[in-house]
């Protein structure tokens, strides 16, 4: 009974020992885990911190791009006349002001068309003679109805004709008694393409001589490629930088798709319609135009700067206090150069270091090196 005994508490000494160095192990094993690191104190002032966040993913979708002017608002100005250019009055970039002249021509056709004139003037006087004394016979029974009512559409043709002409001599900025005309700005806006200059002989016929743009809003004409086409819609809000302002974000708005793709690029054109009250964008500049564009999914979303891209792997610094920073592994579902949208190793609501992290990254591993 006694040899029993014994052997009963020499078990339950046993058992005890044995959980006594499990626990132990357990607790060593966790104590191993923590990282007895810190964050110093300089350190710690500096870190930035983001919540992750469950969000859509989208990636940022980059369109190369060139200003151009508002092809709604363009003018093309042609020689009404034939002759020889005496003077040019502005140079291409002027700003001008509806009206305002553009070129001096003098031109033989004016000649030919003054006689023109004159002659119009002549025969509606006489058909006014005409008809006032068709009037005046009509009504002593002389003329009929019908001699009267020729003599009435002669004189309004003749009104007709002379009224024509001088409509013409406004807009040829005709003057009486001098041979040569003016090209005017027919609206105000800015010189963006002048093709002559004084000396030279122009035909009624040439292609035209001035263009005049209202600069105060400019196209952004952005090239979509192909395997893009069906991301991109009408009203699809855009972001555009260009070379010559590249800290300056421009927001705009697609108002014009194409309905045709380029056959040796393979791209569409999107058309981007911005303000340019300050006349900063220039016909020509190139710019990039960037939009979002959704992909399935909502996962936590956090800042791309807070990646670490270590032996093929993504890494984040997951914090929970200055002395509680852990390395986790996560797996990216997608990222562009605002976010990151994490499929695995990371939560909603975690907060993540994604200033000084990479510091933060190798001193812990360093840590667990020693360790």
């Amino acid at each position: 009974m006694l040899e029993k005994y014994k052997l009963f508490i020499i078990s339950v000494l046993l058992m005890a020992s044995v959980l006594f160095f499990s626990c132990s192990g357990e607790e060593l094993e966790t104590e191993n885990k923590k990282t007895s690191y810190c964050l110093p104190e300089s350190m710690a002032e500096k870190i930035e911190i983001e919540v992750a966040h469950n969000a859509e993913a989208y990636r940022i979708l980059n369109l190369p791009g060139q200003i151009t002017v508002n092809k709604d608002k363009v003018y093309r100005l042609y020689p009404a006349a034939g002759g020889v250019i005496s003077e040019v009055h502005v140079r291409m970039g002027d700003e001008v002001k509806k009206g305002q002249a553009l070129a001096t021509i003098q031109s033989p056709d004016i000649a030919a068309f003054k006689r023109d004139k004159l002659s119009a003037e002549s025969y509606k006087s006489i058909s006014k003679r005409n008809l006032e004394m068709a009037e005046s016979l009509h009504d002593v029974g002389v003329y009929s109805q019908r001699d009267l009512k020729k003599a009435k559409s002669t004189f309004e043709g003749a009104v007709s004709e002379l009224n024509r002409l001088r409509e013409l001599q406004k807009v040829l900025g005709l003057i009486d008694n001098q041979t040569n005309y003016t090209i005017r700005a027919p609206e105000a806006g800015i010189v963006v393409e002048r093709n002559i200059n004084p000396g030279m002989t122009l035909r009624s016929d040439d292609e035209h001589v001035f263009t005049i743009s209202d600069l105060r809003d400019v196209w952004v004409i952005a090239n979509v490629a192909e395997s893009d086409i069906s991301n991109v819609n009408e009203k699809d809000t855009v972001t555009i930088s260009t070379m010559a302002y590249p800290n300056k974000k421009i927001s705009g708005e697609i108002v014009r798709l194409s309905n045709a793709v380029n056959p040796e690029s393979r791209t569409m054109e999107a058309i981007v319609e911005l303000m340019n009250t300050d006349y900063l964008l220039k016909p020509g500049m190139f710019a990039n135009v960037f939009m979002k564009v959704n992909t399935s999914g909502i996962y936590p979303a956090i800042n791309s700067n807070a990646l670490i891209f270590d032996n093929n792997r993504y890494y984040v610094v997951v914090y929970s206090s200055n002395c509680d920073l852990e390395v986790r592994e996560v797996e990216v579902s997608s990222q562009n150069g605002e976010k990151a949208f994490i499929r695995s190793g990371i939560e909603a609501g975690e907060k993540i270091v994604y200033n000084q992290h990479l510091l933060i990254y190798n001193e812990l591993n360093m840590q667990k090196a020693r360790r």
